[in-house]
């Protein structure tokens, strides 16, 4: 019994800090999302700036070669921002899977502990079985009890 409660507190201090590990990394993938995430709505701001810039200057009679070199420009904006909006994409993903490792190792974790308990318990009564039989022995050896 003894070794079954070693391997088993094993495995839950195992999973217990394989569960803190990827709560750490989900930490980590949480922030760096939350940075591209700004970061993407600073280039979004500032895109829309631009854009407002570049309708003010043509009403009001941009030169053409200026007005050409504000269109790129602000296609090469855009190009950034497409890429900065799959770049977050791919940091949710990767949040919602590190999520799912977590929420995974987590239900492994309480289940060797559940399991810890339930072998707890059966040594608890099988210790109280003992004792009862001790008692029942030592009460029909008491003299006058024949």
């Amino acid at each position: 019994m003894m070794s079954r409660q070693n391997v088993l507190l094993f495995l839950r201090e195992d999973a217990d800090k394989k569960q803190k590990e990827i709560a750490v990394r989900l930490g980590k993938q949480r922030s760096l999302l939350n940075e591209v995430q700004q970061k993407l709505q600073l280039l979004e701001n500032y895109l829309q700036q631009y854009r407002n810039q570049a309708i003010a200057a043509e009403t009001s009679g941009i030169l053409g070669a200026q007005a050409l070199d504000t269109r790129n420009f602000i296609h090469q904006l855009e190009q950034v921002l497409q890429i900065q909006k799959e770049n977050a994409l791919r940091q949710q993903q990767s949040v919602t899977q590190i999520q799912s490792e977590w929420a995974s190792a987590r239900v492994q974790e309480k289940g060797f502990a559940a399991l810890a308990r339930r072998i707890e318990i059966e040594q608890h009564e099988l210790e109280l079985r003992k004792i009862q039989k001790e008692l029942d022995e030592w009460a029909n050896r008491r003299p006058g009890c024949q």
